[in-house]
């Protein structure tokens, strides 16, 4: 049965690639490739540009959570965050994974493990919340362009249950969590389970110390929430680069919206087909002609994907030479 479920991230992602291209044949695969060959390089430069300033700010907003005596520099947390990133996107690992081998690359560059994969916890924690005010934000901004519309309600209710997952994550690295675990592991091994406790209590302090330090999260929140708008900033660039003068406050809404979407399907890399439908049924709502809707979701991915490459290139030569060291 295990052996199945290591399947199945390639089999939603093959689907996915399925969905998308069903969708591009039924918008009409030569007015898709029309819009998408009409965006110069300047624009598309630019879209590419506004996406590396997000992630200089999201390797910022990991860094704060890492006090100075427990190394990792700036560059190193922006490049750790690029390879979680680019592994969670484009490899069959989905977000968890990519998480996982971000913590990887920061303890390698001399952070250690308890305190990488602390830091990888309260990082994605705050992401999250700094997600759920800027999806709330989106959610305003539907509600007074287009109040009777039919994804004003599943949207409110996710954003209220993911409010409730939140404060129970938020709770969990507290105490609660590890306690549980260290106890199952206790359970499962016995006196052999007697490392995995000690790792899960090394692991607990990493956390209590970041969780203690409340400045620091208030901020990386608030600059999470930056980075969020920063996406809002890049959809705003790839629609006009496709001449949709679409405004500031819709690409905003567009974008929060599309995030909402996109977290119930974290679970399939790239969220393949997923990103493709929810750009078409947004960009309906503002009036953006579904070839090209399709066609900026399409844009999004050679853009991340002009990105990932050279993330992953360079991420696997480090992986072999440091592979290499140790035989």
């Amino acid at each position: 049965m295990s052996q199945k479920l290591k399947f199945l991230p390639a089999i939603f992602a093959l689907v996915g690639v399925a969905v998308i291209t069903i969708l591009v044949i039924y918008f009409g695969a030569a007015d898709v490739l029309r819009v998408l060959t009409s965006v110069s390089l300047a624009g598309f430069g630019a879209y590419t540009l506004a996406q590396l300033g997000i992630l200089a700010g999201l390797g910022l907003c990991w860094r704060m959570l890492l006090r100075s005596h427990q190394a990792g520099s700036y560059w190193l947390c922006t490049w750790g965050r690029a390879v979680r990133d680019a592994t969670g996107e484009f490899l069959p690992f989905s977000q968890v994974g990519g998480f996982v081998l971000g913590a990887r690359v920061v303890s390698m560059g001399g952070v250690s493990t308890a305190n990488a994969v602390a830091s990888t916890l309260g990082d994605v924690t705050t992401e999250f919340l700094a997600q759920l005010v800027f999806i709330g934000i989106g959610l305003t901004i539907l509600v007074r362009k287009a109040p009777h519309s039919e994804l004003l309600l599943p949207i409110a209710i996710g954003l209220c249950v993911a409010v409730v997952a939140g404060v129970g994550l938020v709770l969990a690295q507290r105490g609660t969590g590890a306690k549980i675990f260290r106890a199952l592991a206790l359970k499962i091994a016995g006196a052999a389970g007697d490392g995995a406790a000690q790792n899960i209590d090394r692991l607990q302090t990493a956390l209590d110390i970041i969780y203690g330090e409340r400045g620091r999260l208030a901020l990386s929140a608030l600059f999470h929430l930056g980075c969020w708008f920063g996406t809002a900033t890049a959809s705003f660039i790839g629609f006009h680069a496709l001449g949709v003068p679409l405004s500031f406050l819709d690409a905003i809404c567009v974008e929060a919206l599309l995030h909402a979407i996109m977290a119930l399907a974290f679970f399939i890399p790239g969220r393949a087909g997923i990103q493709e439908a929810a750009y078409t049924a947004l960009g309906g709502i503002f009036g953006v002609p579904p070839d090209v809707a399709l066609s900026l979701s399409l844009l999004r991915r050679a853009r991340d994907f002009v990105i990932a490459v050279p993330v992953l290139v360079i991420w696997q030569g480090l992986e072999a030479k440091k592979l290499k060291a140790t035989v």
